[in-house]
């Protein structure tokens, strides 16, 4: 009876370990996924468009300044946003490089259901948007720019993007400048809220609804709304073949150091590979090779980080940190050297088993909260992942070897042409 009991407590942990939720794509449709959850009566909702700053052409900003429109449009004269606020929904909007995305969280009702959907379907129509709602948000996006420019941590990220990604449309700062906000009109803020409603859609839902319900949503929300969706133009980028560095001079006693080097995009088959590389370089906090190196062992900086940045064409691994101007140097050097042990292939099998191990067990904090199943949803839509995400995700880790690694990183990971970007004191 006691071994009995055991295998029945040791299959029921097991379980749960690997007991990822379902995700459902909703009537079949590969863009619309839910995973179901009455653990709360709460239902999150995230409509994603294949619409980014990338898409600004000219005028750039302007996706970012549109869609931030929608929610302080009039609606019944009232501001939409308000009529949300009516029922206890939090409504946010966010454009990235390559996309953008409306978020609402209410609680799940089939009043707040039709609520949500009749208010969404008019914002996203975007009728109500006036010359005088224009100029009050104009002046709001200036401002914000002008604290940008003398924040360090954003200058550098946009300097560097301005450098690294020069004469593509990757460059620019998703809000833009100043000289491009105070020339947008009503027309072109038209223009382009059409150009997002062309776009590709995507809906993520999470929580106390099913898919009978979701579906309808759906429907509701793009009723009369065109669903024959633009085809984006496949940006490729390629990198220079040589290293390159850039020195900005800051008033400031720490100095900001950025690195980009080219790597992988999240579909492609060594994906997996760079992701346990990324760990154990530095995307793994403490008990990484750069937060020992740079913190643990030399003090030069309280944070140091990597990570892989991928998007749809190509990808990026991208280092970060700050230390005193008189470390710089110093700093420099550690990371030069560390990414010169990597190029070299001076990884362990038991780094590597520990890293898979622990990159499995994380998957757990992605399933941990609403936000973080949606989150994850959105991320399965935009890299076209719906088929068996979770299986898929730690196959792909399991499969990881110092073969498969260093064949890998001699190919794949252009370390030898990185570009650093340093920003702060003489």
């Amino acid at each position: 009876m006691k071994i009995k009991a055991i295998i029945l407590i040791l299959s029921f942990v097991t379980s749960q370990v690997h007991a990822y939720p379902d995700i459902v794509q909703i009537k079949d449709n590969q863009d619309y996924l839910l995973i179901q959850s009455d653990f709360l009566p709460i239902i999150d909702l995230k409509v994603s468009f294949s619409h980014g700053s990338i898409n600004d052409g000219p005028d750039k900003g302007i996706t970012s300044f549109s869609l931030n429109l929608l929610h302080q449009q009039l609606i019944n004269d009232k501001k939409a946003i308000s009529l949300f606020e009516q029922i206890g929904a939090e409504y946010n909007s966010n454009v990235g490089k390559e996309s953008s995305e409306i978020t609402l969280r209410f609680i799940s009702s089939q009043k707040n259901l039709e609520f949500v959907a009749n208010k969404l379907n008019l914002l996203l129509r975007g009728s109500a948007v006036t010359e005088e709602i224009i100029n009050d948000n104009k002046e709001k996006v200036i401002n914000i720019i002008k604290r940008r420019n003398i924040d360090p941590g954003r200058l550098i990220q946009n300097t560097g993007n301005e450098i690294y990604f020069k004469d593509t449309p990757y460059s620019h700062p998703t809000i833009g400048y100043i000289d491009n906000v105070l020339k947008y009109d009503i027309e072109k803020i038209t223009k382009t809220l059409e150009k997002i409603r062309n776009s590709k859609k995507s809906f993520s839902l999470v929580g106390d609804i099913n898919e009978n319900s979701s579906a309808y949503l759906i429907s509701k929300i793009l009723n009369g709304i065109n669903l024959n969706q633009e085809t984006k133009h496949a940006f490729i980028f390629e990198q220079n073949s040589r290293s390159k560095k850039k020195s900005v001079v800051f008033d400031s006693s720490q100095t900001h150091i950025n690195y980009y080097i080219q790597a992988v995009t999240r579909t492609d088959e060594d994906y997996y590979n760079l992701l346990v590389v990324n760990h154990i370089f530095g995307g793994g906090g403490f008990g990484s090779r750069l937060m020992t190196e740079i913190r643990e062992k030399r003090g030069l900086a309280y944070s140091v980080y990597s990570y892989l940045l991928p998007y749809k064409n190509f990808g990026l691994m991208k280092i970060g940190l700050q230390t005193d101007n008189k470390n710089v140097l110093n700093a420099l050097n550690v990371i030069n050297n560390e990414l010169e042990k990597i190029k070299n292939l001076n990884i362990s099998n038991e780094e590597i088993s520990s890293t898979k191990k622990s990159l499995i067990k994380s998957v757990s904090s992605r399933i941990d909260t609403n936000k973080n199943m949606l989150d994850t949803l959105a991320a399965i839509n935009s890299y076209d992942l719906q088929d068996n995400y979770f299986r898929n995700y730690i196959r792909g880790i399991q499969s990881v070897t110092k073969k498969s690694i260093d064949k890998t990183i001699s190919k794949k990971l252009a370390i030898d042409q990185h570009f650093i970007i340093t920003l702060g004191g003489k």
